[in-house]
């Protein structure tokens, strides 16, 4: 499996260095199905916009960005979900994506402060 994966990502490079952008997604492809990284989503998403094909490199970046999140790596999840709202500004699902992970990171922050520090519960239907 190894020596497979070896070879696909030497055939990746080969297809970089010939900008040969198809058959590298092709490859990557390949890639991602032995090994699900994130970053190689990232590497799809960066050809697909040599092709000028800004919607497909967004929806990888974003793809790329939930893994990331998914394997708790938060800042690279926000990394990537900037680079596709940058792409472009109106997409509300980059948008909302962001802020709940900005908003489970918050609440994760919160349930490690120290107990005095903490907010309380709310209790019951109390305003």
């Amino acid at each position: 499996m190894e020596s497979n994966k070896t070879i696909i990502a030497e055939n990746v490079q080969d297809y970089l260095n010939r900008s040969d952008w198809k058959a590298a997604i092709r490859e990557m492809e390949k890639l991602f199905a032995i090994r699900q990284d994130p970053l190689i989503r990232v590497r799809i998403g960066d050809v697909r916009r040599k092709l000028n094909r800004k919607d497909d490199a967004i929806q990888e970046y974003i793809r790329a960005a939930d893994l990331f999140a998914e394997n708790g790596f938060v800042v690279k999840a926000m990394a990537q979900y900037t680079l596709a709202s940058r792409l472009d500004p109106s997409n509300t699902d980059v948008r909302s994506k962001k802020e709940r992970l900005r908003m489970n990171v918050t609440v994760v922050k919160l349930k490690r402060l120290p107990e005095e520090y903490r907010l309380p519960e709310p209790q019951g239907n109390a305003i």
